[in-house]
């Protein structure tokens, strides 16, 4: 693969914003409280979504329009086993 990494998620982007606020004040702080914290402020990431950071559709949550793999796990499968 060359070429760069893969963009990162609106989430992502706010707890990295999180944690370098959360650095700057405590050096002890670690990426795991500002997963807490993040978690906590996810009010503010609207404010970060509407302020010129794009939502990809890769990361919307939506219907489940045309898709079949559910009804089949729903069914119990197209293969049914014969009971000898």
């Amino acid at each position: 693969m060359k070429g760069g990494k893969r963009a990162l998620s609106p989430w992502n982007k706010f707890v990295s914003k999180v944690y370098h606020e959360g650095k700057e004040s405590d050096p002890e702080y670690q990426f795991k409280d500002a997963l807490k914290d993040a978690s906590k402020r996810k009010s503010e990431m609207g404010s970060l979504v509407a302020s010129g950071v794009k939502k990809s559709k890769k990361y919307m949550k939506g219907s489940r329009k045309g898709s079949r793999k559910g009804k089949k796990s729903m069914m119990g499968g197209t293969r049914r086993h014969k009971k000898h």
